[in-house]
């Protein structure tokens, strides 16, 4: 016999209430966003990710025409080696 807590019907009725109350609550914050581009902007606008620059900051000095020789050899060397390599640079 399945316990009522794993009934499947009982299971489908709390993901459809579920299912239900997150539909509310998105429509209630995309209102919420809506109404303060409005009063910011004038007219809602669609959203757009501003660029992630932080990390292409943190990786350019990487690929610099210098470091190819070096990371040439880095990469041919034994895994081991650099194991120790990594461990002697932190």
């Amino acid at each position: 016999m399945v316990s009522p807590i794993f009934d499947p019907v009982v299971v489908q009725q709390k993901i459809d209430v579920l299912t239900k109350r997150d539909n509310e609550f998105a429509q209630r914050a995309e209102e919420i966003e809506r109404v303060r581009q409005i009063q910011k902007y004038g007219a809602p606008r669609p959203y757009e990710f501003e660029p992630n620059t932080s990390q292409v900051h943190v990786t350019n000095w990487v690929h610099r025409g210098w470091l190819r020789p070096l990371r040439f050899v880095y990469r041919n060397t034994p895994r081991s080696l650099r194991t120790i390599l990594k461990r002697l640079w932190v």
